[in-house]
């Protein structure tokens, strides 16, 4: 089974049916996008504070809810539209939808589109993994610098480290450093430096005589956060994955996370059902508690058109707080599993 997730082949709608009025303290509105990111789309909004009860993929189109203190013009363009709904006392809050609707175009082969016959989704349990959304290049290499208490490499991958998404300037600010990586005076003196929360976090270098690992806590915090929501999202998968092998020996495999290598990927129901990930020495210094996720779900309400040749489209319904790309993956392994099986018969 191959897919490419875009704005034309992968759409996720949430599943979210608030209870609206005329008047109330907060506005309600229906955003649908088309190949856009969450943070664009919360800058295309233009107001704050706003609410939703989920962050949605870039590669895909998406209709989700949000909610706002002030009335703000419905808009609509091509891959961007708002729809004014209602009003309501409550907040929309992460997590407040049940559910997401997935639709995805896939190819089929041909021994694939006759296993998929036999596919019953009701009775497939899957392993609650968390999904390459998770972790991003940058902070794969930033965990396992944390993991090996190397706390000078993974502070200067996250400070020079490049990704596709940073400004001119912020390249700039990133070379600079790694060049003048250990010179903290002269990068405190940058034109581009001086005046940003970046001086705080050198200052406490040139003082502590190289505390790296407390050099995190003058971070910038988001970043910060995301890297330790990462790191635990890793532990909680290796768990996962060995619980997987040993309470369901004859399992099936597939990679989750680029580089991270095969995971057990089906569940049952001896499967205890919430894994705690608790947290080390140093994600303590965040006050980040133990971190706990359900260890498997179902998808609901799956089915499947051909829509061109080879080409079809599959449609279901996950939980709130689980990857559609993790089902697909165990998909494909099942299909692939399905269709040795039956060459052996």
């Amino acid at each position: 089974m191959k897919y490419t997730l875009s704005k034309e082949t992968f759409n996720v709608k949430e599943l979210f049916n608030p209870n609206l009025k005329e008047k109330g303290n907060y506005y309600y509105y229906l955003l649908e996008k088309k190949g856009i990111s969450h943070k664009e789309a919360v800058s295309k909004i233009g107001i704050k504070p706003i609410w939703f009860a989920g962050i949605k993929d870039k590669n895909a189109t998406t209709t989700q809810w949000f909610c706002a203190l002030e009335r703000i013009n419905d808009v609509d363009e091509e891959n961007f539209k708002i729809k004014y709904k209602g009003q309501s006392d409550e907040r929309i809050f992460v997590g407040k939808h049940k559910a997401n609707e997935f639709t995805v175009k896939v190819g089929l082969e041909e021994a694939e589109k006759e296993s998929l016959k036999h596919f019953k989704a009701k009775k497939e349990f899957v392993c609650n993994y968390f999904g390459e959304q998770r972790f991003s290049e940058q902070n794969k290499e930033i965990i396992e610098a944390l993991k090996n208490e190397e706390y000078e490499n993974a502070l200067k991958l996250l400070l020079t480290k490049k990704n596709k998404h940073d400004s001119d300037k912020s390249r700039a600010i990133k070379k600079m450093i790694a060049e003048k990586w250990g010179n903290w005076n002269e990068i405190i003196k940058d034109t581009n430096v001086a005046g940003t929360k970046k001086v705080e976090l050198f200052d406490f270098l040139i003082k502590s005589t190289r505390d790296f690992e407390g050099a995190f806590l003058h971070a910038e915090p988001k970043s910060t956060r995301i890297i330790i929501k990462a790191a635990q999202a890793k532990r909680y998968n290796a768990i996962l994955n060995e619980l997987a092998q040993k309470k369901k020996p004859n399992n099936i495999y597939g990679e989750i996370v680029e580089g991270f290598g095969d995971y057990a990927l089906s569940a049952s129901k001896a499967f205890t059902r919430n894994i705690s990930v608790e947290p080390t020495k140093f994600e303590q210094r965040f006050r980040k508690g133990v971190m706990e996720r359900r260890t498997i779900f179902i998808a609901e309400k799956f089915g499947y058109k051909n829509v061109s040749g080879d080409i079809f489209e599959l449609k279901f319904v996950l939980p709130r707080g689980t990857y559609a790309t993790v089902f697909l993956n165990f998909l494909c392994a099942w299909l692939k599993n399905a269709k040795t099986t039956r060459k052996k018969d």
